[in-house]
């Protein structure tokens, strides 16, 4: 065991595209410098059975855990008890969502160093859409209100794909967080997002989105500027179903060709149809105009620590 852990939490359903992800990690990232271990939430899961022989062989720990060990709460919760699921020999992780591909070397992000009581993440994309228009600013100002952080720069706000933690300060940090959710009556708009936000918002050092870049950005001016390591398919339609714009057929790919190595894993793979593939494109070709394009002018505010 590694100092080290890359660490993906899914359900049984999202087994396809993590281990897609969690393979390219393993190609960014020596064996000597860290682990990677995928902790899927189910229960005596067909799918964990038919895909661990994979798992195995890619270099990857694949590692069922109860639903009940996390109180049966959705799955997103689940990188919020990572403290409590992973053996605590480990000393510094970095979670990455499974709807991700993996471009470059991790190592940076693996040995930057995180000062005691602190984590690393990358702002949520949603401040550079708020530049777009009053309309938009409007918009994302009410949500901000709704979840009780009214009073920050609606630049101050986390994405939660991807984060770097040390492990002993983990349970603290997420902690804080599951007492905000808990004691809410009603759930917050962006899962455990808005509540990481405001419970432990101010712990956070933001790092460049060249380790958590948005995928509908995927051609733009803003991805030759920052040089992504870490891609993030934040939203539907993901690449793993949907080979047009943004991303287009280079981003579709990986998944095509993993399939292709692993015919096994056919029955795990997400499926879609003819219907829902024409209204992809439709849409994404409306939003690359209307949306992404005039996006892909801003720049995310000054990262507070250097990756």
């Amino acid at each position: 065991m590694t100092r080290h852990c890359i660490c993906y939490v899914v359900d049984d359903n999202y087994l396809f595209p993590t281990l897609v992800s969690a393979s390219q990690a393993r190609e960014h990232a020596p064996a000597s410098l860290a682990d990677i271990v995928i902790l899927c939430l189910s229960d005596a899961s067909q799918r964990v059975k038919e895909v661990m022989p994979v798992a195995i062989s890619l270099g990857v720990q694949l590692i069922e855990v109860p639903t009940t060990s996390i109180y049966n709460l959705h799955p997103m919760y689940g990188r919020l008890f990572i403290d409590k699921l992973l053996p605590r020999a480990y000393e510094r992780v970095l979670y990455i969502d499974g709807d991700t591909q993996i471009a470059g070397s991790l190592e940076p992000l693996l040995n930057t160093d995180i000062p005691e009581g602190k984590f690393l993440a990358v702002r949520d994309p949603a401040a550079m859409f708020a530049k777009l228009s009053d309309k938009w600013a409007r918009r994302i100002q009410a949500e901000r209100d709704e979840a009780g952080l009214g009073q920050r720069s609606l630049e101050d706000y986390l994405n939660t794909g991807v984060l770097a933690f040390n492990l002993k300060d983990w349970g603290n940090l997420a902690g804080e967080t599951l007492k905000l959710i808990r004691g809410r009556s009603t759930p917050f708009k962006f899962g455990d997002q808005d509540p990481m936000n405001l419970a432990i918002g101010n712990q956070c050092l933001y790092i460049s989105n060249r380790w958590n870049f948005p995928g509908f950005l995927i051609g733009s001016s803003q991805e030759e500027r920052v040089k992504p390591v870490i891609y993030h398919f934040m939203s539907n339609p993901r690449p793993w179903v949907y080979a047009g714009a943004p991303w287009g057929e280079k981003w579709h790919t990986p998944y095509k060709d993993f399939l292709a190595r692993f015919p096994s894993l056919e029955s795990v793979a997400p499926k879609t149809t003819a219907v829902k593939k024409a209204r992809h494109y439709l849409q994404q070709a409306l939003k690359c105009v209307t949306e992404y394009g005039p996006v892909s002018r801003f720049s995310e505010a000054k990262p507070l620590q250097e990756v």
